[in-house]
């Protein structure tokens, strides 16, 4: 424990606080420019293990503002969780470190077995809008932070306890459909806001009973201020009340070749598994979700690349490398169909 001694002498944290926080289990959603500067402080800090989420590699216009990350990193275009678990376990050979090359939607089918906290460190809404299910079906809190211009924005979240991130921002879904829009960001923004975002980490981990569930904290490291705003539950939420089911009029696109509709909930996912089999052999699911990579023997669908989709019990369905929405469309017809035969055969 030597090598965390000055931070052991914090009144907040003490001895006991230390081997709280090194048997303490993170998942970290992104590691680009929050989720490193987020993961190094952690591992710094002496957390007992973090697993690592992304799908993206390293390229040269992440240098600018993701630590972890060098050129030769860039230039073997190495992916990202490889690069920052070599980097991190350089820091602190300690900790234990999973790196899982993945989306977060290929994450939300597999056990992940406890986890204490979740931090969210991605840098578009329909990515969060899946951490925002995943912990609500969980009851896990998480870290919501987020980086734009010269501002940030950091809350400490717990449905069970107050707000849900749809409560916070409901107007999430269109958030969503802008998720693929570049947005700049001023270097010394990033590692304010991650201090701010593992500061309610620690937090929780010492000292849950004294986290407000309702603060939202915005940073603007240009103007050098941190202000503090409350937000309420909302009792009418369409994702965290409890009589309420979201509701999406038809499919939208929300990003690139990503496609967003609403089947009628709730969803029997084990049927729906069932009846996709025709299509994919081994649907992956879990009481969360459903994934299904697609093939060409599925309706209207291109042989390469394969498309898939993620649907979860509320309903929400998420089509990945359709084409155009046309075809995304046919795909969502089918399932619209076919879950409407199933609930009449119930």
């Amino acid at each position: 424990m030597s090598r965390y001694d000055r931070q052991i002498r914090v009144g907040k944290v003490g001895l006991t606080g230390q081997e709280k926080l090194q048997d303490s289990r993170l998942l970290i959603v992104g590691c680009g420019a929050l989720g490193t500067y987020t993961a190094e402080q952690l591992v710094r800090g002496g957390v007992g293990e973090l697993l690592l989420v992304d799908p993206d590699t390293v390229s040269f216009t992440n240098l600018q503002r993701q630590t972890l990350f060098t050129e030769a990193d860039a230039h073997t275009k190495r992916l990202k969780v490889a690069a920052a678990k070599d980097a991190l376990l350089a820091i602190n050979s300690q900790v234990t470190i999973t790196a899982l090359p993945m989306s977060f939607d290929e994450l939300l089918v597999k056990d992940l077995g406890h986890l204490d906290l979740v931090l969210d460190c991605t840098d578009n809404f329909l990515v969060r809008s899946a951490i925002n299910t995943f912990c609500l079906h969980y009851q896990l809190p998480f870290i919501f932070a987020a980086c734009a211009g010269t501002t940030g924005q950091v809350m400490a979240l717990h449905p069970a306890k107050g707000p849900c991130l749809n409560c916070v921002f409901p107007q999430m879904a269109e958030l969503a459909e802008k998720s693929c829009e570049t947005i700049g960001v001023i270097t010394p923004l990033i590692p304010l806001v991650s201090s701010l975002q593992v500061g309610q980490a620690y937090r929780y981990l010492l000292e849950p009973e004294s986290l407000d569930w309702q603060q939202l904290l915005v940073a603007d490291v240009w103007q050098g201020q941190v202000q503090t705003f409350q937000i309420t539950k909302n009792p009418a939420c369409p994702l965290c009340a409890k009589q309420q089911s979201v509701a999406l009029p038809q499919l939208k696109k929300v990003c690139g070749h990503v496609f967003q509709g609403q089947l009628p909930a709730p969803i029997d996912l084990a049927v729906i598994a069932h009846h996709l089999a025709a299509i994919e052999e081994k649907p992956l699911q879990n009481k969360l979700a459903l994934r299904v990579v697609l093939t060409k023997k599925g309706p209207h669908l291109p042989a390469e690349p394969q498309p898939n989709v993620t649907i979860f019990k509320t309903g929400r369905t998420l089509f990945y490398d359709f084409p155009d929405l046309a075809t995304a469309t046919k795909m969502f017809d089918w399932l619209l169909t076919t879950n409407t035969a199933l609930e009449e055969n119930l």
